[in-house]
This record gives C-alpha cells, structure tokens and sequence, in this order.
C-alpha cells in the first residue's frame, strides 16, 4: 500500500536538491544572476510603457487623420465653392446670352484662358445641345445623357460629375455643370472640366502634411486625386478591399497601399461631403511610429548596455555595490506594475553605468507623465476652441444675415446679388486677416489694405493710405472692413474711382481718450466727377452708420463738389493702438 505523503516527500527531495544547487554558486554567479532576475522587471516595465506609448500614439494618429480629413473636405469644398462662383460670373455675362454663337464662344474662350482651375467651358442648351465652346467650334454633340447635365436640371444646383474622358478633348477630366434659372425654369446650363493637374497641386499645397497622403474618390470607385504618386493613381479603381469606406460614416481605417506602404487613414465618404466625392487623408505608419519605435531601439540599447555593465561590476566589485541599487530598480519595477506612476529610483547622484540605467528609468516615467499631462491639457484646449469656434461662427453667421437683410431690402437683381457676393469676399478678407494674426489683434493700415484690395489691384497708384499704427481687436476688424469695402465700392460707382484721375486719400490718428484710443479715420476723395448731395439716403451710407455705432463711434458724410469727404470716429479700446 502506498504511503499517503509519498507525493510529499518526492516533492521536498526536489526543492532540497535545488536549494543545494544554489549553495554550490559561488558568489560572482549568485550576483550575476541576482542581476539577471533584477532586470527582468525592467524588462516588462519597459515592454509595458512601450505598448502604452504605441496605442496612445495610435489613438493620436487616428485622431489627426480624420481630423486632417476633415479640413480637406472643407478645402475641397472650398475649391468647388470658387469655381462655381467663376462659373455663375460667367453665367450672368450679357456675352452669353446673345443670339450670335460667335460672341458668346469668343467671350468664354477669354474666360477659360484666364482660369487654370478648368480646362473648357461650353454652354448647353437644356435639350443638351451646345450653344458655343471655349476651345474652338461647337462639336455636333449631345450631352443630355450625362450624369452631372441631368442633375443640374433637376436639382437647379451646382453640379460635379464622375471621372471621365470627354467626349470633346479626349482629356480625362471631373465635368462640372452650373444651371442659370430665371424664373421657374432652366434657361441654359454652363459647364466646365475640372483640370485635375491643377486640382492636385492644390491638394498638395493646402492639405499635405508631413507623412501623409490624400485620396479623392467619385461616386463610381474611380480615383479622382491621389497625392502623392498621382500620375500612378489617377484614373485606377479604388482597391476592392476597401470598398466599403466609401459608404457608411466618417472614420478610420488601417489600410495597405499597393506599394506595400501601411497608413492610418481616416476618411468621409461621398455621402457625407458636401460636394458628393470620397475624402481619404492618411499618414504612414513608419513615418508616425518611427520617433517612438527609435525611443524604443534606444531604450533597449541602453538597457542593454545598462544590463551587460551590472554583470561586469558584480563580477569585478561584488555584492555591496551591486545588490543594493539593482533591487531598488527592481522595487521601483514593482511599483510601476501596480500602477504608482510617481514612483522612481532616486539613483541621481551616480555617474556609473548603474547610475544611468537607473536615471533612464526614472526618465522614461517623467516622459509617460509627461505625455500624459500634455494629453489632458490638449483636451482642455481642444475644448476651449470648439466653444471659440462655435461663438465665431455664430457671430459670422449673424453678420452675413445682417448684410443680406439690408442688400436685399430693396432689390433682389443680379446687381443686388452682385453687392452682396462683394460684401461677403470683404467679410472674407477680414477673416483671412484676423485668422493670420490667431484672431487677436490686426493693424488698421493692414485691415484697410486687405479691404481695399480688389479696388487697389488695378489703382494702387491712386490710393495714398497714411496713419500711426493702431491695433484693432477682432471684434472691430470686420466693421472697419466693411465699412472701407462700401466707400471703394461707392468711389468706383459715382467717386473718383468713376474715372481715370481721381485719388483717394485715407488718414488716421489716434489720440488719447479715458475710454481708450479715439481713432479719427478721413475719407477723402479728389478729381473725381461733380458730386452733390444724394437726393435720399442710400444703402452704403446706412450700413456705414450702422457698422460705426457698432464700434461705439459715429461718421460724417460731405459732400463738396471736389469729392466725397467721410469722417470716421470710434474707440479703440486701451491697448489696441500704438503711435
């Protein structure tokens, strides 16, 4: 019968043979490999953060791809936005609309020439017969079949279509398609060919960042735009495995070039652009994991080094050197395992090997709490900027209400749109401005040079702008903006800009007041036609009163024959001007 300890008993037999094998070392192994066990916390501490570096990396790279994506979508739009503005000035062309194909094909042939954006413009008929063609004599086409005609008709909007290659120039081409309404019904259609080498250049010089590629995708899987490798790209089906992106809703996906390059994408299908095309933005995930994969390689060299010196010292100095600092790492190890982060060696006052590997871990943790309150406070300002962002907005979308309230007070006429669409681009130059300068403060010699720019484009020489420096607050740019739009925009109606000698002079000073700066702005207008005071009061003169009273000032209007005279007098509050 077997005795019921015998398990027992063998067990034991075991650990006393083990424990004689541990006497038999002699001391330099028992240190070395009391060095070897000591490191291999450090190993899995190391391995440990490492991986925890890589998924918040990782969460970062996703998180800025689709992010990156969706300024694209708002640059892409953009784009669109400003040739289909081309497009509508085209469209509203007396040229156009004359019986005589030859002048509205001459006509058109001079806009294509200046606008690298397309590379034809034609005008269809709405039965999609053509009424004349930029680039030489109308064809014997019809083009009612085609996608982009076909919506165009029916939803009277702005109209993109698929790659494709024209049936005309044999070029491969993106169609675009403007339908002019008058009344309740389609009077003809202007279309362009988006010029897709143009298209590319501007993907590359608004949205590349470093690292990263962007993809444009029509309705039909066709790839529009690629940056970079376009030329190989261009024309090339979307790949078949990813098909499904370009449905569904915004996100991010790991995907594989057929170069075999690796990127975090993230992307907006068609469905949710506003112009009806895929967006895809990417970054290589060498090229976003190669600072952490290099803290990685040298964080186990040095460990390594670190490890190899430990065996050496053990080896040559012995257990009262050795020992003690090793399982302190070790503890130090333990404690990051469960989780007490501020924990640290306090090795700071050796210089040995030693010494540096146990500084290399405590640095390696200070860069781990490092980057997390560097996380915590980008969340806090990412938050900031969305409410800023959101107030903005509304503040601009109030403006915008205001300006085509009172614009189309009294006429809804191509001229009334014509004031309004200029009276948006000088919003949009006031923005340009205040975006360069973070929205904080712009310099009233720069505001009123970006307000004045179209007109100044061609009379640069008659314009004399002259004044100290006064910084203006964000909240004064756009007022002063608009308000030097609407005199430029009166001066080329009825002032000296109506003929080929008037001047403008623009003055300003500033001076002391207890509620801040008093700013004196002087509008002066010279060798311009005989004015005489208006009959009644028009709208420029009103929104001129108005954007004044909005700066806490007020504005004086004369009239002498020589020309217009507008006094302009309003607070710059303390800080925001500098003589």
């Amino acid at each position: 019968m077997r005795h019921p300890h015998w398990n027992d008993d063998k067990g034991s037999e075991r650990g006393v043979k083990r424990f004689s094998f541990i006497r038999r070392l002699s001391l330099t192994q028992r240190l070395l490999a009391l060095t070897l066990v000591a490191s291999l916390p450090g190993v899995a501490a190391l391995a440990y953060s490492s991986l925890d570096l890589r998924n918040t990396r990782y969460d970062e790279v996703r998180a800025d791809a689709l992010r990156n994506t969706h300024f694209l979508v708002s640059e892409v739009d953009h784009i669109f936005g400003g040739i289909e503005g081309a497009l509508h000035a085209v469209s509203q062309a007396n040229e156009i609309r004359s019986n005589d194909p030859k002048v509205c094909a001459d006509y058109v042939s001079r806009v294509r020439a200046e606008l690298k954006s397309i590379t034809s413009i034609m005008v269809l008929n709405v039965d999609g017969t053509p009424r004349c063609y930029s680039e030489g004599e109308v064809p014997p086409i019809n083009l009612s079949d085609r996608f982009y005609f076909r919506e165009a008709l029916a939803t009277r909007q702005f109209a993109i279509g698929n790659y494709s290659e024209s049936r005309i120039s044999g070029r491969n081409i993106v169609p675009l398609a403007l339908p002019v309404v008058n009344g309740n019904s389609v009077e003809y259609v202007v279309t362009a060919g988006l010029n897709i080498e143009w298209f590319g250049q501007q993907l590359r010089e608004r949205g590349m960042a470093q690292n990263s590629s962007i993809t444009i995708v029509d309705r039909n899987g066709i790839i529009v735009a690629r940056e970079p490798d376009a030329k190989k790209y261009i024309g090339t089906s979307f790949p078949t495995e990813y098909m499904s992106m370009l449905s569904g809703l915004p996100g991010t996906r790991d995907v594989k070039d057929p170069d075999g390059v690796e990127r975090v994408v993230g992307f907006v299908p068609a469905p949710e652009t506003p112009f009806g095309l895929f967006v895809a933005s990417g970054f290589s995930r060498k090229g976003a994991f190669a600072p952490i994969d290099r803290a990685l390689r040298n964080s186990l060299l040095l460990f390594t080094i670190g490890t190899a010196v430990a065996f050496i010292l053990a080896w040559l100095v012995g257990e009262s050197i050795i020992r003690r600092p090793l399982m302190q790492m070790v503890a130090t190890a333990e404690a990051w395992r469960r989780g007490q982060d501020a924990a640290r060696t306090g090795i700071v006052n050796r210089s040995d090997e030693i010494g540096i590997l146990g500084q290399t871990f405590d640095s390696l943790m200070d860069e781990n709490e490092r980057r997390e309150q560097e996380r915590e406070l980008s969340e806090a300002r990412r938050e900031i900027l969305v409410h800023e962002l959101a107030h903005r907005v509304k503040n601009t979308l109030a403006t915008v209400q205001s300006i085509a309230s009172l614009s189309f007070r009294n006429s809804q006429g191509p001229e009334a749109l014509r004031d309004f669409h200029e009276r948006l681009q000088a919003l949009v130059r006031s923005h340009d401005l205040l975006t360069r300068h973070n929205w904080e403060n712009a310099d009233l010699l720069e505001v009123a040079e970006a307000a004045l720019a179209p007109v100044r484009e061609d009379h640069a020489h008659r314009f004399s702008l002259k004044g100290p420096r006064v910084d203006l607050a964000s909240s004064s740019v756009v007022p002063i903006a608009m308000v030097f739009h609407e005199l430029s925009t009166n001066s080329m109606k009825y002032g000296a800009l109506n003929n080929n000698e008037g001047r403008i002079e623009v003055q300003w000073t500033a001076e002391p007041d207890p509620r801040g700066q008093l700013v004196n702005v002087t509008w002066s207008e010279h060798d311009g036609p005989p004015v005489a005071l208006p009959e009644r009061e028009g709208f420029g003169t009103r929104l001129i009163k108005s954007l004044t009273q909005q700066l806490g000032g007020d504005v004086e209007m004369n009239y002498p024959p020589s020309g217009l005279v507008c006094k302009l007098h309003f607070i710059a509050a303390a800080g925001e001007a500098r003589g």
